[in-house]
Order: structure tokens, then sequence, then C-alpha cells
């Protein structure tokens, strides 16, 4: 990991997003590691992702269960890139379902 402030952090190494620590803007370097195991984490945001929210850290196809805390939390209604914004525009919650 770079000198860059931790803004992400991730639960679990098999988590698709992390929380944003901070305000995200995009185009931004985003730097930050997974609590399970302190592995670092880089990408750059392609979207601004507000404090709190999720991005994306891999890829997901449509119709794909998304994984967050380690814990499958529901089904991506699109495909979502590394960078960009996990929410309810592109993300179907299993507790609603």
């Amino acid at each position: 990991m770079n000198d860059l402030e931790p803004n992400l952090l991730l639960h679990a190494r098999e988590d698709h997003a992390g929380v944003a620590i901070t305000d995200i803007k995009a185009g931004e370097k985003v730097s930050g590691f997974v609590l399970a195991d302190r592995s670092p984490i880089e990408l750059n945001a392609s979207e601004d992702i507000p404090l709190g929210h999720k991005i994306a850290v891999k890829a997901v196809s449509a119709g794909e269960t998304i994984v967050l805390y380690g814990q499958p939390v529901g089904a991506a209604t699109q495909t979502i890139q590394p960078g960009e914004h996990v929410h309810t525009h592109n993300m179907k919650s299993l507790r609603w379902s």
C-alpha cells in the first residue's frame, strides 16, 4: 500500500465492495485494507462515493450475489465494475426480496 491515508475498508477478502471511510471523488485513487487479514487494496474510483457507502472492488455480473461483511447481502441488478458506487440503483437487497 502507498502513503495515502486509507479511505476504504473491506471486512473480508471475499467482499465485492468496501466501505468508504471518507467521501471519495470520481477519479480519486482509493487505498485501504481488508480487516480480516490486513492485506492492502488500491483502485481508482469511477464515481463519487459518499462516506459510509460502498465501492466495488471486484467486477460483479448482473444477477450475481453481492457479498459484504463476509455475507451475501443482495444481487446485482446490472453489471458493476471496480470503482463504481454499489447502492440501491444497482443492487437489490436479499432482506426485502
